[in-house]
């Protein structure tokens, strides 16, 4: 029996330190992430960072004016991940179906939000609830049930209607969301806009607290991580909008995407990719999270809903931390 208990903790300790990041795993990724021949180079400037629970493994910035860790920049839908988490903090990690799932993973009637174009939702001191009225969302939460079959439609207004109607943040201000914000999670952000969904402001640094948070189990959403989820694109059936990349079978959970599972372990995983290029993930079997940071305000000029996502810096942002994940990995640079 004590020959068979060592023998197990020869495996345990073998597998333990195949899982430990080795020099050239490291140096392939930042051999990847500098690469002026794949589409990284598209990124920049940026910074990247790759780490486990525990702390950062390496991070770097690449590019003339990068960013550093601590910079702090419009984060876009990785807002999102942010607003999840905080429900399920307030909840003790409970969802419940009708209240609060189908708005998380975006399968409410809600009708759409148009943050941008509407100077309710840009007024200086407006508030969620004014933002809501002036893009006719008043509810009652009944009306905006999903009807069968669920579809998922990825728009704001899921996250904006549920802060009104569910989480009684109908009269809160940018300033009240931080605060509430704050008060459950454990990082430093900023909202720069009455967008739920996509208005907050932080740095890489802050960001990676919050998904060391979730892998670690000291957030209620780390447990939750893919549960709830609903297909997000036309490749398993969706027939509303979805920004992901068409012909990849994505899913949606509560507030984040649950990338397709190819086999690798760089493959897979949770997500909450930003318009302007920011892009945290973590891996599927929560040991290894990456943020690609950038912040690209001028890349989307002359581009819409129907741009596919691989031409604007969100989508360039995540082949570019695919690339980044594969080397760090597998060990081999990715350097086309």
């Amino acid at each position: 029996m004590r020959g068979g208990v060592l023998v197990l903790w020869s495996v345990l300790a073998s597998v333990a330190a195949l899982a430990q990041p080795t020099p050239r795993s490291i140096e392939a990724a930042r051999e990847t992430a500098s690469s002026a021949r794949n589409v990284c180079r598209q990124v920049r400037p940026f910074y990247w960072e790759v780490g486990t629970a525990e702390g950062r493994v390496v991070g770097e910035s690449v590019g003339l004016l990068a960013p550093s860790a601590d910079k702090v920049m419009n984060i876009a839908s990785a807002s999102k991940w942010l607003y999840g988490a905080y429900v399920a903090e307030v909840l003790d990690g409970a969802p419940r179906p009708e209240q609060d799932v189908p708005f998380l993973n975006f399968t409410s009637t809600t009708p759409t939000l148009a943050v941008r174009s509407n100077s309710e939702c840009e007024a200086r001191g407006t508030t969620v609830h004014r933002c809501n009225a002036s893009n006719a969302i008043h509810g009652p939460l009944v009306d905006y049930r999903p009807r069968r079959p669920a579809r998922f439609v990825y728009q704001p207004g899921h996250l904006s209607a549920h802060a009104d109607l569910v989480m009684g943040l109908g009269d809160a201000t940018p300033r009240d969301l931080e605060e509430a914000l704050e008060r459950r999670l454990p990082v430093d952000l900023a909202f720069t806009s009455i967008n739920v969904a996509g208005g907050v402001r932080m740095s890489a640094a802050e960001y990676a607290k919050f998904l060391r948070g979730l892998m670690k189990g000291e957030l209620k959403l780390g447990g939750l991580l893919g549960t709830s989820s609903v297909c997000a694109t036309a490749a398993c059936g969706n027939t509303g909008y979805s920004p992901w990349f068409p012909k990849e079978p994505a899913r949606y959970s509560l507030a984040h995407w649950v990338e397709p599972d190819t086999g690798p372990a760089w493959s897979g995983g949770f997500s909450s990719a930003g318009l302007l290029g920011f892009y945290p993930w973590i891996s599927k079997d929560k040991g290894t999270y990456l943020i690609v940071a950038s912040e690209h305000l001028l890349g989307l000029v002359g581009k819409g809903t129907s741009t596919p996502l691989e031409k604007t810096p969100s989508g360039r942002a995540v082949l570019c931390g695919r690339l980044i994940k594969k080397a760090y990995f597998s060990g081999q640079g990715q350097l086309q």
